[in-house]
């Protein structure tokens, strides 16, 4: 009862960052309140730009969410549609690309994200192309394997028998089970994402947006740990925040699932 009660206010509390991402402005620029260390009024203290720190991280885990919202979508969606073009091709077709996602599995995704990054231009469209390509193989993965279990169930086997064609099974009965696996793995899948986007910040691969988002602020602001560690310790604290509320929030799904 505990678990569902956390997992409800996880829920609402990343509605609530993502609403608080859309209507504040950007933190106003005070110069005259530069480092301003930490107080009632101002838990986290102030920039190098005066700028309120609490405002900073609550749009930073907005921005953060957003970006991983939006890749992780893009990744699935490539997926599913993979998924459902490898469908219609013969079974050897499906094990020789299914070779191919094994050895691309066989690369850590944080390094396929890295290459990707810093061979593209630092924008958002680098950093979405390096999360979609890192999580795109685990992904696929998941639907080869739950388009083997499909092709071996009985209501498909009867489906052929009774003259269905593989397009209309596809669409009629594989696509929306896809899709429905799709759904959960969404909600299963978005701490990790979450987690890849802030490392891939904090290395260098940059969305080029005035907004920064977390990984962004622990890498600019990791070079004041020593004289205002607060700075530093905001942002990491926000992210282990956003990553539990994420992971919290996913026990609805593996409970309904």
């Amino acid at each position: 009862m505990k678990r569902a009660k956390l997992a409800v206010f996880s829920s609402v509390a990343l509605v609530v960052i993502v609403v608080l991402q859309l209507l504040l402005d950007k933190p106003a620029i005070d110069l005259m309140q530069s480092f301003a260390p930490p107080s009632l009024t101002q838990p986290f203290g102030k920039t190098p730009l005066g700028q309120s720190m609490l405002a900073m991280v609550l749009e930073g885990a907005g921005q953060t969410l957003a970006i991983s919202v939006f890749a992780l979508m893009l990744a699935l969606g490539t997926s599913l549609v993979t998924a459902g073009i490898l469908y219609i091709f013969p079974a050897r077709v499906h094990g020789a690309f299914a070779y191919v996602i094994d050895a691309w599995l066989a690369i850590p995704g944080i390094f396929i994200a890295l290459s990707i990054g810093y061979f593209l231009p630092q924008s958002f469209v680098s950093v979405t192309i390096a999360l979609v390509l890192s999580e795109f193989a685990a992904l696929q993965k998941f639907f080869l394997q739950r388009l083997n279990e499909a092709g071996r169930s009985d209501y498909i086997t009867m489906a052929y028998v009774m003259g269905s064609t593989r397009g209309h099974t596809l669409v009629t009965h594989v696509l929306p089970r896809l899709t429905r696996e799709a759904g959960y793995l969404f909600f299963l899948t978005l701490p990790s994402i979450t987690l890849s986007l802030a490392s891939l910040e904090f290395l260098g691969v940059q969305t080029g947006s005035d907004r920064l988002s977390l990984g962004m602020q622990i890498a600019v602001y990791k070079d004041y740990i020593l004289l205002y560690p607060h700075l530093s310790l905001a942002p990491v604290a926000c992210l282990l925040i956003l990553l539990f509320l994420l992971s919290s929030a996913a026990k609805i799904v593996r409970r309904s699932s």
